[in-house]
């Protein structure tokens, strides 16, 4: 249980050093995806990288238009998606492309060898309505939570700069869609609730980092992770 209501779903095994365990199938559901680059090094550090980042993801949202992004984040050692997938092998069809297209872009630039990112994404699934409106924040405030810029537009590799509507062209996020399950009615209402949350986020002195959002199996509802484990989340 956490302090803004929600509950996580944590879900651990013992791994093998070479087994790779197969993903769970989940059909119609938000996903939060956090990717780490190896080593957790800084191999995004730089504004060319995270710009052919952002370029990539926009080919693979129309690549496999089933996956509907509704926000993203670039940093300069991982990124965060947060999508809608009908089901979840489309969204490992549309990873697998791009991690792994980006990463060859990216080797090759600088005549490097061996693995970009730090074994698998992570996929947390997430709650509709109050839960995706908690994660989108999360993903939004990632900058300014670690100390590298006051607000989020200050950021230009990430997602607010089309949901403030500033940027029009080549755009990824499927606004449509991330309004319905926030549960917001029109366009303007939901550019005017997200930037006085965000103002008033930015004033705090302090931003929890909330793990939870990158390392459980899921966060919502007790009845929603009931739904979803098949029994009780306690």
């Amino acid at each position: 249980w956490h302090i803004d209501g929600s509950l996580t779903l944590d879900v651990r095994v013992q791994r093998s050093p070479v087994m790779r365990l197969p993903r769970p199938e989940i059909e119609d559901c938000c996903v939060h995806v956090t990717h780490r680059c190896q080593e957790r090094r800084f191999l995004l550090g730089t504004d060319i990288d995270r710009k052919q980042y952002v370029k990539r993801l926009w080919e693979a949202s129309r690549r496999l238009r089933t996956v509907r992004v509704l926000d993203y984040i670039v940093t300069s050692n991982h990124i965060h998606l947060l999508a809608w997938v009908p089901r979840t092998h489309d969204l490992s069809e549309m990873m697998k492309w791009l991690q792994g297209t980006f990463a060859g872009d990216y080797n090759r630039r600088v005549s490097r060898e061996g693995a970009f990112w730090r074994g698998r994404f992570h996929p947390t699934f997430v709650e509709t309505g109050h839960h995706v409106s908690r994660c989108l924040f999360y993903l939004d405030m990632n900058m300014v939570r670690a100390g590298v810029v006051a607000h989020p537009r200050e950021w230009r590799f990430g997602g607010y700069h089309e949901l403030s509507g500033n940027r029009k062209r080549y755009r990824i996020i499927d606004q449509d869609r991330l309004l319905g399950f926030v549960a917001i009615p029109d366009v303007s209402a939901f550019r005017a609730w997200h930037e006085a949350t965000l103002a008033e986020l930015c004033l705090q002195s302090e931003l929890p980092r909330e793990p939870h959002w990158s390392q459980a199996f899921a966060v919502g509802s007790r009845p929603w992770l009931r739904q979803l484990a098949g029994g009780d989340p306690e």
